[in-house]
Parts: C-alpha cells; sequence; structure tokens
C-alpha cells in the first residue's frame, strides 16, 4: 500500500475534487465514479446519507470540515519556495495556508478492490496511527494527555486510470480545541503505518520498504499514471534512476560522472554550500522534458541525487571514488557549466544517448566480488558488491531493454536496495579488501575475463559479464541468508533469475540496431598499472 501526502489550505477546493468536479489539470489522472464516504469524524459525517455524493454534500463535509478553524481563527501555513538561480537552491519567499492534509492510499492494480467496509478500518487506523485521532492513547498515558481530535474524512471515488484501488482522507490539522496537529516527518510515518496496516489486512507487503525505507523513493500516482496513459515509458524517477546509476558504475571520478551523465541526456545541476559558489555539497537532476504539441519545451522535473537513491548522493559517491579536494575542485567548472545550462533552460545534451562503456576495472571490481569466501565479507564489503551489480545491470537496461525496464532494471533496483544498508567510507575495511584483492589476488583470472569481455562482438562481451554477475548474485545472497534476512535473499534470488533468463535470451543473437545509448565494456590499457594523477588519483581509461 502506498500513501502519497499533500497540503493545501482550501476545504471546499480538496472536497471538489473528491466528488469529481474539480478542473485543476493536476486533479485530471483519476477516474471519479461514484464518490462516497467510508468513514470519518463523528461531526463530519453526521446527516450525510449513504450513496453519491454531491457539490452540495461536498460543500457541507468542508464546512464541517473546516469548523474549528473558523471557530478559533488558528493559522496553519507552509513555506512557499522558489528556485534561486544565484543561490543555486530553493529559497522561501512566503507561507501559504496549509490546513487541509490529504493522503490518498492505494493498493496495486492486481490486488483487486477492496471493500467499503475494508477501506473504512483502514482509514480510521490510519488517521489513529497518524496522531490526528483522541483515541490513539498508547504513547499518551491517559485520557487527561490524549490531544483533541481533528476533523476528517475518507472518500473513496473509483479506481485510478491504472485501475489501483485506493481511498483519500481529507484531514484538518486545526484540532477541535483549536490547536495544531503535529505533522513533522509525516511522510516516514505514513510509510511505517502502512507497513503495519498492510499486514493486518493481508495486503501486499512491499518489501523494499521494510528491507531499507531510504533507499529509493517510489514513482508519485500521477507519475505512474502517466506511464499507464501511455505518455511516458517509465517513471522519471525510474528512468534517471537507471541512467545515474549507469553512469556513476563507469564513471572513474566527479567530472567524468557529470560528463557521462551529460552523455546519457540527463540535466544536472549543482547545489552549492551557503554563501559559497565553488563548494559544491549536491545535485540535483532531471530528464530532458518533451516536446509540447506547438513544439516548444515542457518544464523540467528536477530530484535530488540521494533522494533518486541514497547511493547517488554526491557525499556517497565522492567516497565510493575516493575522492579527494582536488578532485572536488577539479570538478567546480564542470558542475557551474552544468548548472549555467539548466538556469537559462539550455539542454545542452547530445540528440541521443552517446555510447558508454563498462570500464575494464568495473569488470575487475565484479570479479573481486565473487571471488571473496562468503564469512569473510564484511557488511561494508557486501554494500560494494551490491552497488557494482546495481550500476552494472542499469547498464545491461540501457542496452537491451532500451525504454523498457524489464529484469535487468528490475534487479538494478533491488540490488540498490540491498546495497543502501551501509554507507560508504573510506576507511572501510572491506573498501581497502576490495582494492587490494582487484588490483592483486585475482588479476590473473580477470585479465582473462576482460580480454574475453572486451572482443569485438559486444555480445560476447556482455555474456562474460553476465556470467560474472551471476557469480557475484549467489555470493550475496549466500552473505544476506548467513545474515537471516530471508526477504533479501528471496528478492536477489528472484530478480537473479528473472535477469539470467532475459540475459540468455538476449545473448542468443545481437541486437537489431545500435540502442539509444549503447554500453560495451571498454578494452583493458594496455600500460601496466593505472595512469595516475599529480595528486595520486587513478584516472581510469577513458578521459
Amino acid at each position: 500500500m502506498m500513501p502519497n501526502i499533500t497540503r493545501g489550505g482550501s476545504a471546499a477546493g480538496l472536497m471538489s475534487y473528491l466528488v469529481g468536479q474539480s478542473t485543476r489539470e493536476e486533479h485530471r489522472h483519476n477516474v471519479h465514479e461514484n464518490p462516497h464516504v467510508v468513514a470519518g469524524h463523528d461531526a463530519v459525517v453526521q446527516g450525510i446519507t449513504d450513496g453519491e455524493l454531491s457539490m452540495d454534500d461536498a460543500l457541507d463535509i468542508a464546512n464541517a470540515l473546516d469548523e474549528p478553524r473558523r471557530t478559533f481563527g488558528t493559522q496553519v501555513t507552509a513555506p512557499v519556495k522558489r528556485w534561486d538561480p544565484e543561490a543555486e537552491r530553493n529559497v522561501k519567499i512566503g507561507d501559504k495556508p496549509a490546513h487541509m492534509w490529504h493522503a490518498s492510499l492505494s493498493i496495486k492494480a492486481e490486488e483487486g478492490q477492496l471493500t467499503d467496509e475494508q477501506w473504512a478500518g483502514i482509514a480510521r487506523d490510519f488517521v489513529r496511527e497518524m496522531g490526528f485521532d483522541d483515541g490513539n492513547l498508547d504513547a499518551l498515558g491517559s485520557d487527561d494527555d490524549a490531544p483533541a481530535a481533528c476533523r476528517w474524512v475518507a472518500v473513496r471515488h473509483g479506481g485510478s486510470t491504472a485501475g489501483n484501488d485506493h481511498v483519500h482522507i481529507a484531514v484538518n490539522l486545526v484540532r477541535e480545541d483549536g490547536t495544531k496537529a503535529r505533522v513533522h516527518d509525516d511522510y516516514k510515518r505514513a510509510q511505517q503505518i502502512a507497513n503495519k496496516l498492510e499486514h493486518k489486512y493481508g495486503l501486499q507487503v512491499l518489501t523494499s520498504r521494510e528491507q531499507d525505507r531510504e533507499a529509493q523513493r517510489g514513482a508519485k500516482p500521477a507519475e505512474v499514471d502517466r506511464v499507464a496513459a501511455g505518455k511516458a515509458r517509465a517513471a522519471d524517477r525510474d528512468e534517471l534512476r537507471r541512467r545515474l546509476r549507469s553512469a556513476a558504475v563507469s564513471a572513474t571520478g566527479e567530472r567524468d560522472f557529470i560528463e557521462r551523465a551529460r552523455d546519457a541526456r540527463v540535466l544536472i545541476r549543482p547545489r552549492y554550500e551557503k554563501g559559497s559558489t565553488t563548494k559544491v555539497v549536491g545535485y540535483s537532476a532531471a530528464l530532458v522534458p518533451p516536446r509540447n504539441e506547438d513544439g516548444s519545451r515542457g518544464t523540467a522535473v528536477w530530484f535530488g541525487g540521494a533522494k533518486l537513491d541514497s547511493a547517488l548522493g554526491l557525499g556517497q559517491l565522492r567516497n565510493r571514488w575516493n575522492s579527494t579536494e582536488a578532485d572536488e575542485r577539479d570538478a567546480v567548472e564542470v558542475w557551474t557549466a552544468r548548472g549555467d545550462a539548466a538556469r537559462k533552460h539550455e539542454y545542452d545534451v547530445p540528440n541521443q544517448g552517446r555510447p558508454a562503456r563498462l570500464p575494464w576495472e568495473t569488470v575487475q571490481r565484479l570479479n573481486a566480488h565473487g571471488q571473496n569466501v562468503v564469512p569473510d565479507r564484511s557488511a561494508g564489503f557486501n554494500r560494494h558488491a551490491a552497488i557494482d551489480m546495481s550500476g552494472a545491470f542499469a547498464q545491461a537496461s540501457i542496452y537491451f531493454e532500451r525504454g523498457e525496464h524489464g529484469p535487468f532494471a528490475q534487479a538494478s533496483d533491488v540490488f540498490a536496495r540491498i546495497g543502501a544498508r551501509d554507507r560508504f567510507t573510506n576507511q572501510d575495511p572491506g573498501r581497502v579488501k576490495e582494492q587490494n584483492s582487484a588490483l592483486a589476488a585475482n588479476a590473473a583470472y580477470t585479465a582473462r575475463l576482460v580480454q574475453r569481455a572486451t572482443g569485438r562482438d559486444s555480445i560476447t562481451g556482455w555474456t562474460a559479464v553476465f556470467r560474472q554477475l551471476s557469480r557475484v548474485g549467489k555470493v550475496i545472497a549466500q552473505e544476506r541468508q548467513l545474515a537471516g534476512d530471508t526477504a533479501a535473499v528471496v528478492a536477489v534470488q528472484r530478480a537473479m533469475a528473472n535477469a539470467m533468463r532475459a540475459a540468455d535470451e538476449v545473448t542468443a543473437q545481437a541486437p537489431a540496431a545500435p540502442a539509444p545509448s549503447t554500453p560495451s565494456v571498454a578494452p583493458m590499457p594496455t600500460r601496466r598499472g593505472p595512469e595516475q594523477t599529480p595528486g595520486g588519483r587513478d584516472r581510469g581509461t577513458e578521459r
């Protein structure tokens, strides 16, 4: 079950949407059929007859929801932020009314339809667990300590265009006594409560949320509906994850990552430390927006790297590359150029994704991952293996699956979640072990593998890589089994089975035409050791 939360300042506007009479563009992705109340605060639902809601009913409900706010004059606001091109970040420019809290709870289309009684129970439990009802005394100790209730209502109005059954919950954040309800961390708390309700009501349990609640955020309902309506082949954030993981696993450092992201037609802009125009502390990314009917470009939708995937945060990437301050300074020029282009809405990217290569160093690391004895693996080492697996599968997905997100993309997501449990640190013993193993203990085997993987036939190269991915997947599953993480074992085994079946199919014959972004395996350099910069950093083979 997936919760989606928004805030607003109009009870009447929200109820108009729920009965299907809103004219706002963002409200057009749901099919409104037979809108009706399934549960609510007594003061809100009294007098509302069973059956389909009319517009008059909706306004009556809105008035009842809003009565405490009007009576006490309590103001609930939320900050209004706007992108400041000079500061390169969102800055507060004012406040807006935000006393209406709106959550939609949706289940997957394959779960079918729930009854009104089931949704009523789910809605009551959700409101109580969120602390909006006066019936949640678990952490309060006594009735005297309990806050007054918020007025709320739960409405069903048919499935989304993707066929997902769902319920809408509207809550006025001004309580019956005029105090304000607590909404801090509401998104995180809603996810935790959704997990409890999945178990209680026998719904499909989102295992990724149990495995790691911060690894990667899911697509919002509107994004899912755009895909279902044929307006997009994949949700923007899913496609960005795929392209950025591919860029990250191939990159030798920060500057290289920025250039590879651009080659993958990803718009990217820096976030500077407060008061600085040279200290980059983060970034956001977007896909090139599609053209409108008049030929103009739409507006790019930006996502923070760490919010797409915790392993794609700039700090994590820098630790992954063992970056130095000199490396960070070296990348500022490219960051500035990308930020300037984004600010001017100049989509300075190739018309098609440029060929990307899987560097021999990455293949070498994969071999090192697969060669280690399971009991010797640290949690940190396991994370390095999983993140490399995620990146390699992302690149395989771009090459073979192209615009679709099939078994390779799904495997990339699974290993990203496995890898999100820990964080990269430069002092991690597992990291040191990985590097030493990759460069020494397995050098002979790796050399043979890379020679096979870098032949003229890219399919031959991918066949060798898939064999190695299969070995590493088994090692990771074994490590998770020893750790008692049964859910992760099942997820890895299922993902690997599907991915390896797909690998057998795609390597049976070459693709009919080059993919938009054609990953292959970069040839192993003929030099004896890694090329070093004056600062001692390995800049890789593709600078």
